[in-house]
């Protein structure tokens, strides 16, 4: 190693150390690994949750038959049991993508996916909002939100769907429009609830929709409560997404790990870290977003991205080769 070459090692260190100390830029990697892995812990929270709560409710375990007369598969008529239901199968419909983006170091999940985890947050929130609200007031605070499967359905598992959905897993902005189909559980069970309750009167008035006011009033109360908390949660979502981005654009635009002399070389470090994370029968995709990020580091619009992505697709097959080799 030659003299330049020392002092370049050796300001590239200083840089590191200096990002350190600084704490601002944040390894993009290991965020969304993080993220990945508390998104597979607290999916599987929800779903362990929901799964016993509902076999013991449905077993009536907690014997509230005098209590509540909607009891064993009676309890599949409370939107309390649906939404959570709805929740955990959208945590269930992550795991797969989240497994095999630890695996693959890929952390993106598609939108279908998200939107699904926003559908799910929704309406467990509203039944979170209801119960610490208006049957607390009635019921009383503590049985309403801890007692028996109180508190895993109307609390715990609640606030885990959010977290996952606001915090964790926000891969992608939900736009105005697209709250609207977080409403379609809330308006079907409402239409659904009339019917039963106030037409064919099968059912109990189980959420006392015409105790205290008329039901017309409460089933249009709940919608707009509902509207009001799809539009919350949807900017909650969308202000983590875009600090997410943010902080991972900032890695691929100033971390020490990419700099290089020219462009070309840190698509190639790009390429070599991307390979790693190959495993046989993968298709090979090239990051275009990430070399665009690299281009507008070192003011390459000169170069065209297209050259830029032969470099990486080349250094990609020679590092994979030279894995394949090593085994």
């Amino acid at each position: 190693m030659g003299f330049a070459e020392t002092s370049k090692t050796n300001a590239c260190d200083k840089i590191r150390n200096m990002a350190k100390q600084q704490g601002k830029i944040i390894n993009a990697r290991k965020i969304n690994k993080m993220r990945w892995i508390t998104g597979i812990v607290v999916s599987v929270i929800v779903i362990v949750i929901t799964a016993v709560s509902v076999s013991l409710n449905i077993a009536n375990y907690y014997q509230e038959a005098a209590i509540y007369p909607d009891v064993n598969f009676g309890t599949m008529r409370m939107f309390t049991t649906l939404s959570n239901i709805l929740a955990a199968i959208a945590a269930f419909m992550c795991l797969p993508f989240q497994i095999d983006g630890l695996k693959r170091d890929k952390y993106k999940l598609p939108v279908w996916i998200v939107v699904l985890l926003y559908i799910g947050a929704v309406g467990t929130f509203l039944t979170f909002f209801i119960a610490i609200t208006l049957l607390s007031i009635t019921q009383g605070f503590v049985i309403i939100m801890f007692q028996n499967s109180n508190l895993f359905m109307h609390t715990i598992n609640p606030l885990c769907i959010t977290l996952l959905f606001v915090v964790i897993l926000a891969d992608a902005r939900i736009k105005f429009k697209t709250s609207f189909l977080a409403m379609i559980p809330v308006t079907a069970y409402a239409f659904l609830y009339f019917i039963m309750v106030f037409v064919a009167k099968v059912w109990k008035d189980h959420y006392e929709t015409n105790t205290y006011i008329p039901w017309p009033v409460s089933l249009l109360l709940v919608l707009l409560v509902a509207f009001g908390i799809a539009q919350l949660l949807r900017v909650l979502h969308n202000l983590r997404h875009d600090y997410v981005m943010k902080s991972i654009r900032k890695y691929y635009l100033e971390s020490p790990d990419y700099e290089c002399e020219r462009v070309s070389d840190a698509v190639k470090k790009l390429a070599e870290t991307e390979s790693k994370f190959y495993h046989e029968g993968d298709d090979i995709y090239i990051p275009t977003d990430i070399i665009a990020l690299l281009a507008e580091r070192y003011s390459a619009s000169i170069v065209p991205l297209d050259i830029l992505y032969d470099i990486y697709l080349e250094n990609y097959l020679i590092s994979l080769k030279a894995k394949k080799q090593g085994k």
